[in-house]
């Protein structure tokens, strides 16, 4: 071998050492990155009365700022523009923890590793909400029977009590199959986007029919935003487990452990009134819980493939 030829071969075998060497390193790194905390934390809240309530938003700036200080990292609030855009922000990484409702926190946790931590309640027992489908007075309408050829606000296509839950019942009491709800019950369909969108448009008489939360219900009619004896409640739903708050399950289990930790000895008594939930708390919850939840998407049909297409 010539004296160029052997510079060339050395060349190479020092490049290729140097590029496999690169690969070790690059797989070290992974691993020691999987365990590394990320720069700051981001926590994301589904639309609903977040933009619009001060006390709201005053009382998720008081929590975030108290989970900085007990993590000893930046977290920050993100919220999104829907249900689908929070699942899709932690299953990019681009959130670490999030309220969910129990729809999206099953989509969400079988498309983007959320793992359910706790939800806000007085005790175990008082840890359920309720689907209203409402009506306007005016309407005429006086029970589920009547809503055929009406038109149908419903939430969001991930929503629970907003959707899963009120197709349920008008499946099991029309006696129609979940695909022809929207063109066979109704002359109109439309999703709000937010529950007390879909509260405010039966109410203002937009809509004939609008599914909502309980605890929406209340809220809105407590802010002077409806008044109640102008509303018609035409179907409650049995109990519905509540929302959870969810990590991403591909963080560091520190730090998982950490905020776990956090929610469950969180006891700011201000922060849960702000949050219209006086006299409740963070208490631990875990996925089985929604296995309810999981039986009504699968008999309905409903897959994350299906809503989030």
């Amino acid at each position: 071998m010539g004296m160029k030829n052997r510079l060339v071969f050395l060349v190479s075998m020092v490049l290729l050492a140097s590029l496999l060497l690169t690969g070790c390193a690059t797989g070290a790194g992974s691993g020691e990155d999987a365990n590394k905390w990320p720069d700051k934390i981001i926590f994301g809240y589904l639309p609903n009365e977040e933009a619009s309530d001060e006390n709201m938003k005053q009382g998720r700036d008081m929590l975030m700022e108290a989970m900085t200080d007990f993590l000893g990292v930046p977290v920050e609030i993100y919220i999104c523009s829907d249900y689908n855009a929070v699942i899709e922000a932690m299953r990019n990484e681009k959130v670490h923890i999030a309220q969910f409702g129990p729809f999206s926190y099953i989509i969400a946790n079988e498309r983007s590793q959320a793992e359910a931590v706790c939800v806000t309640a007085a005790n175990t027992d008082s840890a359920v909400y309720y689907s209203y489908l409402v009506t306007h007075v005016d309407s005429g309408i006086k029970n589920i029977e009547d809503i055929r050829g009406k038109t149908m606000s419903f939430v969001d296509p991930a929503s629970t009590s907003g959707n899963l839950v009120p197709r349920a019942t008008i499946v099991a009491n029309l006696g129609v199959k979940p695909e022809d709800i929207d063109t066979g019950v109704f002359s109109s369909v439309q999703f709000a986007g937010s529950h007390e969108n879909s509260f405010l448009a039966a109410a203002n008489k937009s809509v004939d029919v609008a599914a909502v939360s309980s605890s929406t219900y209340v809220k809105t009619i407590d802010k002077g935003l409806v008044k109640a004896e102008d509303i018609h409640i035409i179907f409650k739903s049995d109990p519905i487990p509540s929302s959870p708050v969810a990590v991403y399950g591909g963080l560091p289990e520190d730090l998982k452990a950490k905020i776990i930790e956090f929610f469950h000895t969180y006891d700011n008594p201000e922060y849960f009134t702000l949050r219209k939930e006086e006299g409740k708390k963070f208490i631990p919850v875990d996925d089985a819980m929604y296995d309810c939840i999981r039986d009504i998407a699968e008999a309905m049909d409903l897959s994350p493939e299906e809503l989030l297409k």
